[in-house]
This record gives C-alpha cells, sequence and structure tokens, in this order.
C-alpha cells in the first residue's frame, strides 16, 4: 500500500536537521512532557525558519498516524525499548512515517535514520534500526494484512477512544472518525468590525486566493487552501484571524452589548476573546487564564487586532485570585476539556489522552463551573462550552449542573440574538453538539445558562 505525499522538500541536509528536533518533540511527547502544540512552540525556534513546515509534517504526521505506526513498530520489534530509549522508539516511527507516507526514497529515509541512532549516541542501535525497516520493506503488504483487522489500525484511533465514539455516537461513528484523522481546512474569522466578509473575500480574490462562506457563522470564511497568516491580506492589521467555524458561534451566540461586563474565562488562545471584542469594542471584558505562556498568546492577539481587555493570570477557578466581587452581565466559558472534537488540530491526543483522564476533566469542570457561576448577575447569561464529543463533559455536566443549581434555567443558544439561526449541530439533552466534518467545522459543545 503506497501512502505517501508529495515531499514538504528533497534537501536531506533540511531533513537532516528537522528529523532531530522531530525526535525531541515526539519523545517528549512519549513520555507525557507536554502537548505537540507546547513542544512545538518550545524547540521550532531550533530549526531555521524555512525548515519548519517540514519540521510540522514530520510532528504532526507521525501524531495523526501513531495508532497504525505504534502497530507495526510493536510488530517488528522482538522486544519493546526501554523507558530510556524513547527517543530510539521516536526515531523508529519517524522512519516508518517518512517510509509509509512521505515521498523520501525509501534508501535516504533508511540511511537518515540509522544515522540518527548516532547522534542520539546510541550506536548500538544502529544495526538493529536498520534490519527493522529492511524488513518493514520487504514485509510491507504481509504485515499491513495482518494488523489491518485490529480496529485501532483500521481506524487510526486509540481503542478506548473508538469505543467510546461507537457508545455515544453510533450514527456518526464513522463520519467522526474520517474527520478526526483528515487535516482540518484553513477557516477565517473576518473582523466585521473592519471589513464585511464579502469584500475580505474579494480582497482575497485579488491575490489569487479563493474562498468559501461558512455556513452557521457570519463571520466564516473557508481558504480552499491552506495559506501563510503573513499572505492574507490586512493580517497584521487585524482585518482578520485564522479561527475555526464551531469556535467563532460563541461571539455570535453571546452578543455582546456596549458597557456589559463580560469575563472570558479559561480564555488562551485568545480567539474568542479577540472575536468578543470584534462584536463590541465597548465592553468590559476580563479574560482569565492559568498559564503565563498562554497569557503571552492572547496579548498578542490583542496587540495585533488593536484591542484592550483585563487580562489576568489565574486559576478561573479560584476567585480569591482575580475576582474583585463585581458581578458579571455574561460569561463565556470554555473549559479545559478531552478536546476529542479537534484531535485533527491535535492529533498528540491520540496518544496522551487516556480514559482516566475524562474522569479528572470532569471534576475540573464542576469545579471551574460552581466557582465561575458565582461571579454572574442575577440575569445574566453563561456560556458553557468544549471542543469535547465526550456527553460526560457536555450534556451530561450541564444536568449535573441544572439539577444542583435552582437559580440556573438552560435557555435557547439563540436567546440573546434571536435571528441567530440554530442549524447547526445536533440538539441534545442539553445544550447543542457539533461533530467534525470533513470540510467545515470541528467538533464542539455550547449550552446557555441564564441566572434567575
Amino acid at each position: 500500500m503506497n501512502n505517501k505525499q508529495t515531499p514538504q522538500t528533497d534537501d536531506l541536509s533540511i531533513q537532516h536537521s528537522a528529523r532531530q528536533v522531530a525526535i525531541q518533540v515526539i519523545t517528549n511527547i512519549l513520555l507525557q512532557q507536554g502537548s505537540l502544540s507546547t513542544q512545538l512552540a518550545r524547540h521550532q525556534q531550533d530549526v531555521a525558519s524555512e525548515h519548519i513546515p517540514l519540521l510540522k509534517e514530520l510532528c504532526f504526521g507521525v501524531c495523526r498516524q501513531y495508532p497504525k505506526l505504534n502497530s507495526i513498530a510493536l510488530h517488528l520489534l522482538a522486544h519493546p525499548f526501554e523507558e530510556k530509549d524513547t527517543d530510539l522508539y521516536a526515531t523508529l516511527l519517524l522512519g516508518l512515517y517518512q517510509l509509509t507516507y512521505m515521498n523520501t526514497p525509501d534508501h535516504a529515509a533508511v540511511h537518515e535514520t540509522v544515522e540518527a541512532c548516532r547522534l542520539l549516541k546510541k550506536d548500538w542501535a544502529t544495526k538493529l534500526m536498520n534490519a527493522v525497516l529492511r524488513r518493514y520493506q520487504r514485509e510491507v503488504d504481509e504485515i499491513e494484512a495482518e494488523l489491518e483487522s485490529t480496529p485501532s489500525v483500521e481506524y487510526n484511533q486509540p481503542k478506548w477512544l473508538l469505543k467510546r465514539f461507537l457508545k455515544h455516537w453510533p450514527e456518526q461513528f464513522e463520519s467522526i472518525v474520517d474527520a478526526s484523522n483528515m487535516h482540518p481546512p484553513m477557516c477565517l474569522r473576518v473582523n466585521q468590525h473592519r471589513v464585511s466578509r464579502e469584500t475580505y473575500q474579494s480582497k482575497l480574490e485579488e491575490v489569487g486566493i479563493k474562498s468559501t462562506f461558512g455556513e452557521f457563522s457570519p463571520s466564516a470564511l473557508y481558504l480552499k487552501n491552506a495559506t501563510r497568516v503573513s499572505e492574507l491580506p490586512d493580517f497584521e492589521s487585524g482585518f482578520v484571524s485564522v479561527q475555526d467555524e464551531a469556535a467563532q458561534l460563541s461571539a455570535h451566540i453571546l452578543s455582546p452589548k456596549k458597557s456589559e461586563k463580560i469575563l472570558d474565562a479559561c480564555a488562551a488562545p485568545g480567539g474568542k476573546t479577540g472575536h468578543l471584542l470584534e462584536v463590541s469594542d465597548e465592553i468590559d471584558l476580563t479574560a482569565v487564564e492559568l498559564e503565563p505562556w498562554r497569557m503571552e498568546k492572547i496579548e498578542s492577539n490583542l496587540e495585533r487586532l488593536g484591542y484592550n481587555a483585563h487580562l489576568v493570570c489565574a486559576d478561573a477557578g479560584e476567585l480569591d485570585a482575580w475576582w474583585d466581587g463585581e458581578h458579571f452581565d455574561k460569561i463565556l466559558l470554555d473549559v479545559p476539556c478531552s478536546a476529542t472534537g479537534v484531535i485533527r488540530r491535535n492529533p498528540d491526543i491520540k496518544i496522551n489522552r487516556k480514559p482516566a483522564d475524562i474522569e479528572e476533566l470532569v471534576a475540573i469542570q464542576k469545579t471551574i463551573i460552581k466557582n465561575v457561576w458565582s461571579t454572574l448577575k442575577p440575569g445574566g447569561f453563561m456560556l458553557y462550552a468544549t471542543c469535547s464529543l465526550m456527553p460526560e463533559e457536555n450534556e451530561q455536566q450541564m444536568s449535573h449542573f441544572l439539577a444542583t443549581h435552582e437559580e440556573a434555567t438552560e435557555v435557547p443558544l439563540n436567546s440573546i440574538t434571536p435571528e441567530f439561526a440554530l442549524e447547526w449541530g445536533t440538539e441534545v439533552s442539553h445544550g447543542r453538539q457539533l461533530f467534525p466534518t470533513l470540510e467545515s467545522h470541528d467538533g464542539f459543545y455550547y449550552c446557555l445558562i441564564q441566572k434567575a
């Protein structure tokens, strides 16, 4: 089977440089020392800027194909590598990825993988790595035939996650898996405070970039082909941002108005923060984020857009650390979640996410919801959001909250803006669930609660 794609580059010296950094990134992910986005942010500066696309292709590719590559690697190895040699396992996964999915010449992929062992100062592994990859070249058809009936290989997702998708969403199972394994489309959010979607689409046309309107968010534009933000007209002037259409719905649901006091809890990386200000830049907006390095992203985004907000680096659930006692008119609560609706954007979820994580996240969410709710004015609205497909984090979480807070009432998602059509997602027991789609939005969940 040949799944190879057009190479990012055929310059092996560049591949070698990107490969060494990719090995480090993937090793850290395998050792659960941070997410893919965190690791890339930390290490991509270790390669020249022109090599970053190749680095990302290698890292995202291995993570995206991990269930299959992991099964092949374990099949080929007589004994798994010890934890101290996790870097060798990362090297093997990279070699298998290049042989299977990239257009790197086979001899070059094998040679570079073997040489990587030397650079890791583990010369003893060179013969093993060479033998394993050569065997894979010879027996690729037989190996894939033997493994293809394994669910994690057939669907390229962790077995436990497949079981949950099938249990919760049997009708959507195939489409969820298909969309989760694909490269996501590039979606823009037009700053309608500065330019209409129609006008910006014309600006894109003028520079040869084709786009189509999003179906549900009036600010969404999908690019036919992904492009660098530096090539987008007036990007640095804040005319447009990169944001998935499902995430854009939050600002349209909350519809902030002049002088309203609004909280964006768990705000990083600041896409929704900026969008709230685009809808109305005369609101009093507080954005709370726990991680300092993620707070820097919010600051950077707002600076580019030309907006200001009260930024607080704190745990949104620990009110003593940040809340001054003044209640909010509206709250956007996009809580930490399993991110199972955005696997295609965060494919390291296939490696690091475990079943026990869901229970831990549900507990964290409960605490945040309960505490943040107390900062809302009577009559105010709280929009609960996740990028998860797990009912435990979504409709079941809201069911528990509503049952334990008699002053809380679920209201339709277009209660604030009646003209905002609810033609997206699937209505569930509480709120609406969106599923990832091949050429459109990611998986997301929304529920709107009003305080009596």
